[in-house]
């Protein structure tokens, strides 16, 4: 058996730091970041020591949550003794996770959520400088609007697709053809 089944027979999720550490941040984190008080126990270095024997050495999690309140992670495994990721790199895995959270709840609603009614403009306009890397900050000055508006504009994109982050929404406004980064 693989490392998958072996965590999933021996449920290590209760005792994982990295999955303990998922469930209290929406922040990713490479492994060697997860606090002592997690990552510590003997239980999550047993956890840990087991993964080595499967090559699993280090690794980087991105946790979800979404406004239906379905948690989730996607852990990237490394068998280098340190992650080490880029900024860009750290994106890139975010943003497959994301997605990959995203298409996994999909399959699992009863309603595909297609029909929504489409975004505004400035709702669009919001995404694609969010797409573009910008904080609300810099998209308010960009657009010359206040920062409230911009968050606004933000929050009623992602109650439109139902996701909980504007990295969500982006995700599903590309998806869906209805912005152009």
């Amino acid at each position: 058996a693989g490392w998958f089944e072996r965590y999933i027979e021996a449920e290590h999720a209760a005792v994982d730091g990295v999955c303990i550490y998922s469930a209290k941040t929406l922040k990713p984190f490479l492994w060697s970041e997860v606090p002592a008080k997690w990552s510590d126990t003997e239980g999550s270095r047993r956890v840990a020591g087991e993964a080595t024997e499967f090559g699993i050495w280090s690794g980087f999690a991105v946790p979800m949550l979404s406004v239906h309140h379905w948690q989730s992670v996607l852990s990237f495994a490394s068998s280098a003794k340190s992650c080490i990721l880029s900024p860009r790199h750290q994106v890139q895995l975010v943003t497959m996770a994301v997605y990959a959270g995203m298409s996994i709840q999909a399959l699992s609603n009863d309603e595909d959520g297609e029909d929504e009614g489409p975004l505004t403009d400035r709702e669009k306009e919001v995404l694609l400088w969010a797409a573009a890397g910008k904080t609300s900050s810099e998209t308010s000055q960009i657009l010359g609007l206040t920062e409230r508006t911009v968050k606004w504009h933000s929050m009623q994109a992602r109650e439109a697709f139902g996701v909980a982050t504007t990295t969500q929404a982006v995700i599903e406004a590309v998806r869906r053809r209805l912005i152009h980064p």
